[in-house]
Order: structure tokens, then sequence, then C-alpha cells
């Protein structure tokens, strides 16, 4: 039976929008304003609504709730006000809210509820001492953390309260604003969310128009304005939407989780980055997607890859590693195991052969020496898929962390140094998925011909829970399985030896 939802401007907002204010929110102001998080933010482009958006989430929560202190910050003291007046302006014009008004400044809204909205300028000073309910930050992406240190502590004390952060993209990959977004959109829970509103978002918007802006205005001025992306991305090995546009709320599956029924294996490719000082020991896998031929329409016969299974461990001792690696050799078919020598890598390498051979679990152990020369191959096989589609990667808030903190600079004999800075934190995982992607040979990754009827393919695929889809269009089972024996893609490694394996 499907559940009715009754929307009622006392309880919704986008009801209280509609039916007190007059304004109908569009589709993704609604997904924003009903989200229960408790720290919301988006990263906007132009005309997306945003004034609009906060200004109906500000009224609805100081009229349908008594006493509430909603705080307008800013990162300039025009533009603060201004945001406060268009509160003013939405309540005067509301029948049914005006005579709610009981005083209204250039600082300050006063209804009935006994609530206010205030406004005030990005300041320490003026920030400081308020007890916030609702601590609303625009333009949030220029405002100096120092000032969100002194805001921030205004909602602890009191129950139910809320972040709203909405900005263009702007700021550094330690500002408060972009972290936090980040994290909404990587790990959304019930504590952060997060959302991206390019320009295109907005109904109003000219399609056209925007094209002649993008083909007149500098393509980091475009980017920024008004696809709501970051433009700082010079060092950046890949971009905001090469990650993003792969990623897919799937279930990554474990090897005690795999179906014990199957008389066929699944074949992946793995890698094992070894930890060293403060990284961890990391085991990445990508295999081939189960789709059940559902991607047929954008890749033909051709089949996307995925990352089936990843473990970051921090703490463990090269043997205790070593022992679930081989553990999980005896689930997976591990047909190509990529395994660095150098740094710590030669004593746990030798040591998960000889494992391996004597457990009697399926795995080749492929040692290689990561040099500037492999981590560029690697790098570049992961660029390429992603950027044509083939490669989908799960919502791991750590992974995806690395990605983007890996930064490439050329040097002075022409070469390319690819890493993460330590200043960015970690790399253990992302190389650990570059040793696993550098197995794989793409060209030979498609499906071969058919056999099952439609019908067990639609009982197969029904197995493995609701589709999810990535944002470039990939359909994803939620619970994803490789094609079962197809282990033809995957190939030694590139670099085998220090110095003469290429």
């Amino acid at each position: 039976m499907t559940e009715v939802v009754d929307y009622h401007p006392a309880t919704d907002p986008g009801a209280f929008s509609a039916q007190i204010l007059g304004r109908e929110l569009w589709p993704h102001q609604l997904e924003f304003a009903r989200s229960k998080a408790r720290y919301k933010c988006v990263c906007a482009g132009r005309q997306v609504g945003k004034s609009t958006t906060l200004s109906a989430v500000a009224l609805f929560e100081a009229t349908t709730r008594n006493n509430v202190t909603v705080l307008l910050v800013s990162a300039g003291e025009v533009a603060s006000r201004r945001l406060l007046e268009e509160c003013t302006s939405l309540a005067l014009n509301s029948p049914m809210l005006a005579g709610s008004v009981l005083d209204d400044s250039k600082s300050m809204l006063t209804l009935s509820t006994g609530s206010r909205i205030i406004s005030v300028p990005a300041s320490s000073r003026q920030i400081r001492g308020w007890p916030v309910d609702v601590l609303i930050l625009d333009e949030a992406g220029f405002i100096d953390t120092e000032i969100w240190r002194a805001a921030e502590p205004a909602i602890i004390a009191r129950p139910g309260s809320r972040v709203i952060m909405v900005s263009t993209p702007w700021g550094g990959l330690d500002h408060f604003f972009r972290k936090l977004w980040q994290q909404g959109m990587d790990h959304p829970n019930e504590q952060v969310e997060s959302w991206h509103w390019p320009s295109t978002v907005s109904p109003l918007v000219d399609a056209v128009l925007l094209e002649q802006i993008r083909q007149r205005e500098s393509a980091e001025y475009f980017r920024r304005e008004f696809l709501a992306e970051w433009t700082d991305e010079a060092g950046a090995y890949f971009t905001e939407a090469e990650i993003m546009r792969a990623v897919a709320d799937y279930s990554m599956t474990g090897p005690e989780e795999l179906p014990l029924d199957s008389s066929l294996p699944y074949a992946v490719a793995a890698g094992v980055d070894w930890g060293f000082a403060k990284d961890a020991n990391a085991l990445a896998m990508v295999s081939v997607l189960e789709d059940f031929g559902n991607n047929r329409n954008r890749h033909g016969d051709d089949l996307v890859f995925f990352v089936p299974w990843l473990e970051v461990k921090h703490n463990w001792a090269y043997a205790q590693f070593i022992d679930r690696v081989v553990e999980i050799a005896g689930s997976y078919r591990m047909q190509m195991i990529a395994s660095e020598l150098n740094g710590p890598g030669q004593y746990p390498t030798d040591d998960l052969v000889d494992k391996l051979h004597r457990s009697g679990n399926y795995g080749w152990v492929a040692p290689v020496w990561t040099d500037m020369r492999r981590k560029q191959s690697g790098f570049s096989k992961i660029k390429g898929l992603l950027q044509r589609d083939r490669l989908v990667l799960p919502r791991h808030p750590e992974l995806l962390k690395q990605l983007r903190g890996l930064e490439f600079e050329q040097t002075a004999s022409g070469g390319m140094k690819i890493s993460v800075p330590e200043r960015t934190g970690h790399d253990d995982a992302v190389m650990a998925l570059m040793q696993a992607v550098s197995c794989v040979h793409p060209p030979w990754a498609t499906r071969e011909q058919d056999t099952t009827s439609r019908w067990a393919m639609e009982q197969a695929s029904a197995q493995v829970g609701e589709p999810v889809m990535t944002p470039s269009g990939i359909w994803v089972p939620q619970h994803p399985l490789p094609v079962k024996n197809s282990a033809r893609w995957i190939f030694q490694p590139e670099g085998k030896e220090k110095g003469d394996g290429w």
C-alpha cells in the first residue's frame, strides 16, 4: 500500500512556502528544505534560488516554533542585510503572515511567536553570545574560519538546532565550508547532508544564453560561477567532476558475503599497499560488473569495472594483514595481486607469496616496483576509465578523499610526480586501487555471448537488490557482484621490476 504523505504548512517547509508565502519551491529547493540533517550545505551557481530558499526556511523555523532565534551571517554587512530584507518582504507580503510581524529593522525581524531573525555581518564580536537555534551562513566560502569558530558554539546548547551553509565554490581544501560540504557529498547522514546546484537546476535559466556566456568567458570563471565547481585544481590529478560522476551508492560485498552456491569463481584483480609510518595497510579489488545487460545502451558489449571490496587496516602488523589477504583469497579468486616491493614492501610481499602458496587459496602475486612511471601509468588508466564512464566507485569517504588529494607535479627532467601531499592525508587506499587497476586490460573486458534466458537474468538481477545509478547514468545493482568466471581481462601489471619492467 502506498503511503500518503500529508504536507501541512505547520510541519512542512514546502507546504509553508507555497501556502503561506505564496512561493512554490522548485524540486531541488524542496529536497534541501525537507532534509532533517543537522548540517545542510549547498554549493551553488548563479540564479538557482539561494535567497528564496534560505528566506523560506528561516521564516518556516521562526513562525512554526516559539521563541526561536535564527541568525543570518554573511561575508559582508550589505549581503547579510539583503537576506534579512528578503525575509521581511516575504513575511509582509503574505496575507497570512503579515500580522505576525511585530517589528522589523535593518538587523532584526521579530514575530508574534517570540521568534527573531537576526542579521549580522561576519564579525566575531557581533556573533558571540547569541543562543542560536538556526544558524544560516550565506556565501559561507567567503567567511573566515575564525568567524565560523565564533558562530558554531552558539548552537551547541540548543536542542534541535541546525546549521545551513550556502555558497558559490570558494575556499581551499582546508576551509570549513568546503570540508563540511565534501563530507555531506561523500557520506550523507543525519548529521551532514550536501547538495550541488549548478545554474542549470533552475527552470528559469536560459540555456542558449548560458552557452553564449560559456563561449565568451574564461573556463575558470564559467566553471566556478555557473557550474558551481571549485577551480583550484591546477595540481589535482582528478577533477571533482571525474570523481563524483562515477560514484554510486552501492554496498561493497565482503568475502564473507559472497554466495556459496556458485560453481564459478568471482575473479578480481587486486592491489596491496603496505603501510609505512602513519599509513595503513590497504587492499583494493577491481572486477567487471555483472549488470545483466542493463548498460548495453551505453557500452555495448564492453563491461564496466567496479570496486567489489576495499579494506584499509590501521595499526595492523604485516603478518596479520597478510593472513587477512590470504583469507579473502579463499572467497574471491584473486587472479592477480600487484604488491609493491619498494619502501617496506619486500618482506610482506615475499611472505604473502609463501602464505598463499601454502594455503592452497588462489592468488598470483606480482611483485612491482612503484616508481613515477608506474604511478603515471596506473593513475592515467584510472583517469581514462573514469572519463569513459567505465569505472564505478563506491561512496567510500576515505577513498574519495584520497582521490581528490592526489596531486601531480612536472619534474625538471620532464617526468610527472604523482602523490598525496602530507598536508592532505594518507594515500594507502588510492595506491592500492592504482595497483589493482594496473592489472586491468580494458579492451578485453567484454561480455561473452549470452547463454542465459531473459527470465533467469531477471531472477538473478532481483537477488542483488534494487539498482542504483551513477550521476553519469551507469546502472549498478545495490549489492553488485563480478561477472562469473570472467578473468581474461586481467594481465601481468607493468613495472614488475625496478628499472626494467617497462
